[in-house]
């Protein structure tokens, strides 16, 4: 991931805001903390927020494990469109 301080990220924020939606990687941008360990912030396409907002609902839901398990033992037939509804 890369990582940017705000003075460089201001100098090249179009460019990086095009980079971070068009791909799925995301950018890091460290805030300078008086004592201590910086902090920082993460910038996500909202593709990619969407996607981790969905895995995290399966985990708190308890439903990731058994799409897991379903999707490594799947059949030909598990998803067809006749038996989806």
């Amino acid at each position: 991931m890369e990582t940017d301080t705000p003075t460089n990220l201001r100098k090249k924020l179009f460019d990086v805001l095009s980079q971070v939606a068009n791909s799925d990687k995301g950018v890091e941008i460290t805030l300078k903390q008086p004592s201590g360990p910086n902090k920082g912030v993460v910038m996500l396409s909202k593709a990619r927020h969407e996607k981790l907002e969905e895995l995290d609902l399966m985990v708190r839901m308890g439903t990731l494990e058994t799409v897991l398990n379903r999707m490594a033992h799947e059949k030909p037939d598990d998803f067809s469109e006749s038996t989806a509804y």
